[in-house]
């Protein structure tokens, strides 16, 4: 017999085929965050990534205006500031949601917050640049 056809032993002594198959069909995949298909999966992470550049832009956008004006310029380091505040707790859910602290289900409301800190970051550069 050659090394593919050989059979293999089971646990309880028995030889066991190598064609069968498993209780997976190969058909389905199997995911690590069975929850989620991977297009949503991408789709929740490409919102994350526009979260984060929308943040970064506006951080970066502050700084500068608050270095470039002479007068009062602490107050667009302020508008910096509270938007980093509004990311973090972005950051703090998304964690709970990975550690299973809040349910999967409950993921829109990551999309929410996450709206406001866009929305937030927008009128943050309208602010900055009247």
């Amino acid at each position: 017999m050659s090394a593919e056809n050989q059979p293999i032993l089971s646990g309880n002594g028995k030889p066991v085929s190598s064609t069968e198959t498993s209780p997976v069909s190969s058909g389905s995949a199997l995911f690590h965050d069975s929850s989620q298909s991977p297009s949503a999966r991408l789709c929740q992470l490409l919102f994350v990534a526009l979260v984060v550049l929308m943040v970064v832009i506006s951080v970066v956008l502050s700084i500068y205006r608050g270095v470039v004006v002479n007068e009062n310029g602490f107050m667009y380091f302020l508008l910096g500031l509270g938007l980093i505040g509004f990311a973090v707790l972005e950051i703090i859910m998304i964690m709970f949601v990975r550690r299973g602290d809040l349910p999967k289900g409950k993921t829109w409301f990551l999309y929410i917050v996450g709206g406001a800190v866009i929305l937030q970051s927008i009128f943050t550069n309208v602010v900055l640049f009247e």
